[in-house]
């Protein structure tokens, strides 16, 4: 059996519209997530749209906006990747 780690970096441009910042509040915070800056939910709603691939509707906390208030503007994400062996260790 062989180990491996391997990093996975990519950018990618999103657009967020005022109301997805606007709507974290310390309520929204204390329910959901602690997100505290602007860069933070960009951040949380970049990897939703990209990683899984889902619309700003169907993120928890933005369920009633509708999802052309967050768009991905880089449509593929140059993915850029570095993997390295490890060693094994037994015992």
């Amino acid at each position: 059996m062989r180990r491996f780690e391997v990093g996975i970096h990519t950018y990618v441009e999103i657009e967020l519209d005022d109301a997805v910042i606007n709507v974290v509040d310390d309520e929204w915070r204390s329910q959901l997530y602690n997100l505290k800056t602007p860069e933070e939910i960009a951040e949380h709603v970049a990897y939703n749209l990209v990683i899984n691939k889902a619309h700003l509707s169907q993120l928890d906390g933005w369920v009633d906006q509708p999802d052309e208030n967050a768009k991905l503007i880089s449509k593929e994400p140059d993915w850029n990747m570095l993997a390295r062996e490890l060693p094994v260790v037994k015992g």
